[in-house]
């Protein structure tokens, strides 16, 4: 007697062996291997009482919760078929994370796992005219759900909390990034550019 795998998501049949759906991609690795008769014995027994199946999802690197057959994250792009499946619960949140200039013109929401921010690359609508920030001045990057900034330049380099940084450094809510300048006296220096983080989350 043939035996098959039942997919949980189309519900159709695939051959014992693979690990994921040939029709929908779904995972199989926990899917039991059955037959006609074991299929037809389950379904009229009914003293069975059919799982509840949660939803699975596969969550991205910077946040976004994707089907779980989803080769690329719909919101970066990132490659994501290595991301294991996870169920998909309120306890699994979602966080936002977005730059507010300090002085209130501007505000960039950080969508991609890693960018490099400066005057010819991201955010450079607004820091083109910032003569102390670099090109290519720093480099963020969302990982496990935490923003981490690097900085990129020697001269007039990047600071957070009115700090230097001189490696890699975690940011928290609140925190505030200066490009290529710091506060003076309680003054911001004009031709740098300063940022309030923002980091929130939903479900």
């Amino acid at each position: 007697m043939n035996k098959y795998k039942i997919c949980p998501e189309c519900n159709k049949k695939n051959e014992p062996y693979v690990i994921e759906c040939i029709y929908c991609e779904a995972d199989l690795t926990g899917v039991k291997i059955t037959d006609e008769e074991t299929e037809n014995t389950e379904q009229n027994n009914t003293n069975v009482q059919t799982p509840v199946v949660m939803k699975m999802i596969r969550l991205c690197d910077c946040g976004n919760k994707n089907p779980a057959n989803a080769r690329k994250c719909s919101i970066c792009n990132e490659d994501i078929s290595d991301i294991t499946p996870i169920p998909d619960t309120k306890e699994t949140q979602t966080l936002s994370f977005i730059l507010n200039s300090m002085d209130g013109q501007y505000a960039y929401t950080i969508s991609k796992n890693e960018i490099i921010i400066g005057r010819e690359n991201v955010m450079s609508d607004y820091l083109i005219n910032k003569k102390y920030v670099g090109r290519s001045q720093a480099k963020l990057t969302i990982n496990n759900n935490e923003l981490w900034i690097e900085n990129l330049i020697g001269t007039n380099p990047t600071f957070v909390n009115n700090k230097k940084i001189t490696e890699k450094t975690k940011l928290s809510d609140g925190d505030e990034i200066g490009l290529g300048g710091i506060v003076i006296n309680g003054s911001r220096q004009e031709q740098a550019a300063y940022f309030l983080v923002r980091i929130g989350s939903c479900i």
